[in-house]
């Protein structure tokens, strides 16, 4: 019988990768063909966006980055297979933004990321 090898998921260096808004090192972490879910105030659960490869998350990253939006990340958990953690995005007007993310990893990345988004109006 042989032994199944995993590749780890760095749960913590992609927390700190987002807090940081280091785009290089969050966007390593996504499988190049990964699949994106989010629901928010525009996008409900009958209706989710749905997105494929990482350049939606660059946008994001990109977004953040450059509009002085702060991100802290609460609760992070996560195995072989999965990962989750609660992310705060505060804007510079004070509005904030709490969404939690659940990352279905395949071989060390994430293959899918389910997101549920939940703001104040700006």
């Amino acid at each position: 019988m042989s032994a199944r090898t995993v590749t780890p998921f760095d749960l913590d260096a992609y927390t700190r990768g987002f807090e940081a808004w280091d785009a290089d090192t969050v966007l390593d972490m996504y499988a190049d063909d990964v699949e994106m879910i989010q629901i928010d105030r525009d996008n409900p659960p009958s209706s989710p966006r749905v997105s494929h490869g990482k350049e939606p998350l660059r946008g994001i990253m990109k977004y953040g980055a450059t509009n002085g939006v702060t991100i802290t990340s609460e609760s992070p958990v996560a195995d072989s297979e999965r990962a989750a953690a609660t992310f705060t995005c505060t804007f510079p007007d004070g509005r904030s933004v709490v969404a939690n993310a659940i990352l279905d990893i395949r071989n060390g990345r994430i293959v899918r990321h389910h997101e549920v988004a939940v703001g104040e109006r700006g």
